[in-house]
């Protein structure tokens, strides 16, 4: 009865392992035809084209910039090499593994190795870049009032604080 009970567990335990690798197998397939790796890429590109306007924003000096862009370079590196490709791959597939269903990626699977999944993907850089720059654009514009509403915050503060020293 024990060796029946160890072999069934054994059974189990082979299935699940395989089923979890032919899973793992699903994902990577997934991310390969979604260009995970790109869309990182294309992150990385952004922070580079955001990077370029902070300097303006807080302030920076023309006499300045060069340290400025030396640290900017510095930050890029480091989170390039901390967040690169090889070092999300496998726990983003962990992500998908615990959100979706093989069906689920199967399904997906199917969409995009069709020809509109293929159109999605291929145009889902643009889409994001121009969505980005509509988001700063639109940030632009609401900049003020937040610095607004912030110096109103910090002046009621204030009066608050100093009603309460009192």
């Amino acid at each position: 009865m024990k060796k029946l009970i160890a072999g069934i567990l054994c059974l189990v335990m082979h299935t699940s392992v395989y089923a979890e690798s032919s899973n793992r197998q699903s994902i990577e397939e997934l991310l390969q035809l979604t260009n995970a790796d790109s869309m990182l890429d294309g992150i990385y590109t952004q922070m580079d084209q955001m990077f370029a306007g902070m300097g303006q924003q807080i302030g920076v000096k023309p006499s300045e910039q060069d340290i400025f862009d030396n640290f900017m370079q510095q930050v890029g590196a480091v989170v390039k090499e901390k967040m690169s490709w090889a070092k999300m791959k496998d726990p983003m597939i962990d992500i998908y593994l615990k959100h979706y269903t093989e069906k689920e990626v199967q399904d997906m699977l199917i969409f995009y190795r069709s020809a509109t999944g293929r159109s999605l993907v291929e145009k889902m850089p643009a889409i994001m870049s121009e969505s980005m720059m509509l988001s700063q654009k639109m940030m632009k514009d609401v900049m003020p009032e937040i610095q607004q509403l912030s110096a109103e915050l910090k002046q009621e503060l204030t009066t608050r604080r100093s009603k309460e020293q009192r």
